[in-house]
This record gives C-alpha cells, structure tokens and sequence, in this order.
C-alpha cells in the first residue's frame, strides 16, 4: 500500500490499531511544520521536545481521534496548541491561549472541495519556504499574529518594541508573502489577525 498517498483521516484510524508504518507517515508528512511551529513560539532548542511530546500523544491519543469530527490536522494542531500553551504558561503565563490555528487550517479556506492531501501538503511547504525567507523580524511577528492569537498591542508589549514598530513589521511581512506566494501561483491565505480590544 502507498502510505505517501493515504490521507492522514485514515492513517490517523491505522495508528489507532497499533500500525507502526501509518504512524511514521504521519511523523514525516507533519513534524517539519509543528517543529517550525514550536521553534517559533518557544524558541528553536525546545523544537525538538515539543515534537517527542507532541507526537507520542499522537500515538497514545490515536483512538480518540474521530475523522467524522474534523480533520487530522485539525486534531494535532489543537495537541501541538494546548502543549505549547502549557509551556507559555510555566513561563509566567504573560501569554493568551494560542488561537487553533495550523499552517494546514490557514491554508483550509484556499482548499477545493475535492483537492487532496497532496496538494495541501504542498501548499503548505509553500507558504512555510515563503515564512522562512522572512526576515527573523517580520516572521516572528507573523507567527505570533496568526499562529499565536495575539493581536498587535500584545506583540508590542511581548518584543519590547512600540506599536508602531509591530504594525510596519506586519505590513512588509505580508506584502513580501504576498510576493513571494504569487511567484509560485499561490493566493496569500486568508489569515485574519486578532483585533486589539
């Protein structure tokens, strides 16, 4: 059978029977973005932890997960979120929750109703390359934004810098994702940021 070209719904389902090889396709169709993920709200020497834990969750939790409720990557996004958010909160708690938000889940409002597992991959490999080429400046606040939850003046106050500073940082990082997206025939997903309240 093509693991390659299963969808993770029914790789998710194989994992829950104990199917070591289901499992390992799922480690390296979604561990790059969870570990990017995890660098970037905790720093890039905790990547590697928040990913053991993450996916021996995965693992563990395998039989809870229900393809008729929602999409896998939907299911890990929200244990990737929920451990990372315990972390913040052993840091001081200066952080709100994480918003249940996913590289796959941003790019979910692009996908056609019959596209497949394939072309979201690539999609979202797309728009990761796209983050990476970011000046570290502008994709911090990017993550933080749309992966973090947190609205501008919470940004500000998080990196020390004023308001102003985190507006502008915003404005050219979508303006070079934008750029960048469109070179490879790619519409910017629709990422709503948080409104200051």
């Amino acid at each position: 059978m093509n693991l390659a070209a299963t969808p993770d719904e029914a790789l998710a389902v194989w994992t829950a029977r104990g199917e070591i090889a289901a499992f390992e396709a799922l480690y390296e169709r979604h561990a790059p973005w969870v570990r990017s993920w995890a660098a970037h709200t905790l720093g890039v020497d905790q990547a590697d932890d928040v990913l053991q834990v993450v996916f021996m969750r995965v693992w563990r939790a395998a039989p809870q997960f229900d393809p008729a409720r929602g999409r896998f990557t939907s299911w890990l996004a929200t244990i990737t979120r929920n451990h990372m958010s315990r972390q913040l909160g052993r840091r001081g708690g200066e952080h709100r929750a994480l918003a249940a938000v996913s590289v796959e889940a941003a790019l979910a409002g692009q996908d056609e109703a019959g596209e497949d597992a394939a072309v979201r991959s690539e999609h979202a490999d797309v728009l990761l390359a796209a983050l990476r080429s970011l000046p570290e400046e502008q994709r911090r606040v990017i993550v933080l934004a749309f992966f973090n939850g947190m609205t501008q003046s919470q940004m500000a106050e998080h990196l020390g810098v004023p308001l102003g500073t985190v507006k502008k940082r915003v404005r050219l990082a979508m303006q070079k994702l934008r750029q960048s997206l469109a070179a490879d025939g790619l519409e910017t997903p629709r990422l709503r940021m948080v409104k200051d309240q």
